[in-house]
């Protein structure tokens, strides 16, 4: 072959190299811009959030809510159809308890009224009196019995909340430069900043019923994927490093679901859940008319139309409540500790208060500040501008301690008595009767979990915890399966099965004010549980402590009894080792959910069987302390079980009661097969005032 003819050969070669990179940069050009995970997080403009026509009378709903009805406005309204309003009924706007439980008979009152009256127009129609016929009018000429059959099951109650919006747009204004910051710079559209409107009101001390903390409010177990979350720091409670990691759950609901209506539905649904609901209807308009998932329910279904609604009401916020006075952004700068601080000598060395620490700093738990724990070593702490870089570091250099306090419990056993546990661990009584909520007559009982206070701890009388007459609960384990943790997200294979929540603490409540006197010497002895005894919730009588250690291959392995919220991935936190390593010890398929009260073997090569039950002993102290520190019990009711219900959705939606204390209250009942027409006591939740 001639020179020529190479040449020739070659150019063309060449030249069909060159089409075909051409094509592939179009072709791949024209991919990535029309790939639904990339398009909104890259792009900005109007259709990021459409305003679906089916949604918009849930839109509008939300915004009437969100700027015309306040706390005293009780909005009886149509489930599926929001736009129906029945009346708009007068309650009390104050939050005490008697107050709270008028405006609950006003609320039952009104829906059953309606109730009645759509029942008799499904039965009778047309209608015979002037009522009848304003009812019937609200659902348009078509109208039929089938339909006002179907509406008198589809009642709701919604109260107002035009203060609350309004006041967590001033508190916005503190943050929302800098959350615009953060969803940028995860290449996500900054209109997202808009959700803690529906979260929680841009209230940063927020805290849910069931256990979902900050104003993003994650819940233990997702937050624990993103966040530090233990006995000392919560940064759920960090306005800028929970929406860092709101953001990265947002980016990553958006990339495997395709389209910001679900990813955001996704943030309450739960992604497993909204998966589910794709595959099922396909696009968000489908799901929103026609999906009837068990726990896609109300909150779930309504989830989009108000974030659409609260990013209207926040962007348009001179037209519904004038003009607002923002709060300014903090001025702050953040240095990383290099040791272990007390707050006492950082308010000393800066000459700041509690309340500056607090406010900078609010993801430090409170046993920070009661001295019970120092503030962490690497912790990123907030101190005020007036200070530079240097001399804070000059400041600090003498005040680092090289470990943290340790977190003591004593397990009360046959013989012991408040002085002879007080004299074992060389504290003084009073700090021990007061640390753990104990009677005038520091009254005891075998197997309750004591916390012994530590050094320079400060120590504080607390008011009169609730009490309830209850039998004492049954020794028999109950074994449950939660079908409503996958629809929310969670790994299933590491969930352990909570069935008794933490137990109470059994004897008489602390007399409120009561102060013990100088030298006090009580020698009541433990006693064994009566089977009628007083509730004090705010301290547990859980299992925590390793049952024993054996030998397995030169290395120590502990036996340890399962506690209600714990996981394989607690577990493995606490241990330093991998879930799949305790899977391994246990013989535990990938599929396996491990029961309350089974005993389990836990790995020791990598910690010590102190610093295990310390580990779990906060946990749990945690759990409680939240929720005391923000809820009260103000009474008990009764709930009678109906056809199709499930004992987690109870807790969610009907009751709002964590299940580890509805337990508490129903020990003898099992939950894993409830019956019809069966009756469950559960307790009156009370918010506190937040101080």
């Amino acid at each position: 072959m001639t020179d020529s003819c190479w040449c020739e050969i070659n150019a063309k070669k060449r030249f069909i190299k060159t089409i075909l990179i051409i094509f592939l940069m179009v072709f791949g050009v024209c991919f990535f811009q029309h790939s639904p995970a990339q398009a909104a997080i890259t792009e900005t403009s109007d259709n990021e959030f459409p305003l679906y026509p089916a949604i918009k009378p849930n839109v509008d709903f939300w915004i009437s809510i969100f700027t015309k009805y306040s706390k005293s406005h009780g909005v009886i309204h149509d489930i599926n159809n929001p736009s129906i309003i029945y009346e708009v009924v007068q309650l009390g706007s104050s939050e005490t308890v008697s107050a709270n439980s008028c405006n609950q008979k006003i609320k039952t009152a009104a829906i059953q009224k309606y109730r009645e009256i759509l029942l008799k127009l499904s039965k009778e129609p047309p209608p015979s009196s002037d009522e009848e016929t304003r009812v019937a009018s609200l659902f348009g000429q078509h109208a039929t019995p089938a339909h006002f059959e179907l509406a008198a099951s589809n009642i709701r109650c919604q109260t107002g909340l035009s203060k609350e919006f309004k006041e967590g747009l001033i508190r916005a204004g503190a943050v929302l430069d800098e959350f615009k910051r953060i969803f940028k710079s995860h290449g996500l559209p900054a209109d997202l900043v808009y959700l803690p409107c529906v979260e929680s009101s841009y209230n940063f001390k927020a805290y849910s019923k069931l256990g979902a903390a900050g104003i993003w409010q994650f819940t233990h177990e997702t937050g624990k994927i993103y966040m530090n979350i233990d006995y000392v720091v919560d940064e759920r409670r960090d306005p800028y490093i929970s929406t860092d990691a709101a953001a990265r759950l947002l980016k990553k609901n958006y990339q495997v679901l395709g389209e910001w209506p679900l990813a955001i539905t996704a943030y309450n649904h739960g992604l497993t859940g909204m998966l589910r609901a794709k595959n099922a209807a396909g696009n968000y308009e489908n799901i929103f008319k026609t999906y009837q998932g068990p726990s896609f329910k109300f909150a779930s279904r309504n989830f989009y139309s108000e974030f659409l609604a609260a990013r209207i009401v926040a962007k348009n916020h001179e037209k519904h409540f004038g003009n607002l006075r923002f709060q300014n952004p903090a001025a702050f700068q953040t240095v990383k500790t290099k040791g272990f601080l007390t707050v006492k000598d950082l308010m000393d060395k800066f000459n700041l208060s509690i309340e500056d620490i607090q406010t900078l700093n609010p993801s430090l738990r409170p046993p920070v500040f009661t001295e019970k724990k120092y503030i962490p070593k690497g912790f990123n702490l907030k101190l005020p501008k007036i200070f530079s870089i240097h001399e804070i570091d000059n400041r600090m250099a003498g005040l680092y301690k090289s470990g943290q306090k340790p977190s003591r419990f004593h397990k009360v056993r046959k013989g012991d008595t408040a002085s002879s546990i007080a004299r074992l661990y060389s504290i003084k009584l009073n700090d021990l009767i007061r640390s753990n909520d104990l009677s005038r007559k520091a009254a005891l009982f075998i197997g309750q979990n004591l916390r012994i206070p530590v050094r320079d701890e400060i120590i504080t009388a607390k008011k009169e915890p609730d009490k309830t007459k209850i039998p004492v609960p049954s020794s028999e384990p109950v074994v449950l399966s939660n079908p409503e943790q996958e629809s929310k997200g969670l790994p299933a294979p590491d969930l352990i099965k909570p069935a008794t929540g933490l137990d109470p603490m059994i004897g008489a409540a602390a007399t409120p004010g009561y102060e013990p006197p100088a030298d006090p010497i009580f020698d009541s002895i433990a006693e064994p549980l009566t089977d009628v005894v007083a509730i004090n919730p705010r301290i547990d009588m859980s299992d925590i402590k390793i049952l024993q250690i054996e030998k397995k291959g030169g290395l120590p392995i502990g036996v340890i009894k399962v506690e209600a919220e714990e996981t394989l991935g607690h577990y493995a936190g606490w241990l330093k080792v991998s879930s799949q390593e305790i899977r391994k010890l246990n013989a535990f398929k990938v599929k396996d959910t491990i029961p309350i009260d089974r005993t389990i073997k836990i790995p020791l090569k990598k910690t010590t069987s102190q610093q295990f039950e310390e580990q779990r002993f906060e946990f749990h102290k945690e759990i409680e302390e939240d929720f005391f520190g923000s809820f009260s019990i103000t009474g008990v009711e009764t709930y009678e079980i109906k056809n199709g219900d499930n004992i987690w959705r109870l807790c969610e939606n009907e009751l709002e009661v964590p299940f580890w204390l509805l337990k508490k209250y129903n020990p003898d009942i099992n939950f894993n097969s409830l019956q019809l027409k069966q009756k469950i006591k559960y307790p009156v939740i009370g918010k506190l005032k937040e101080k």
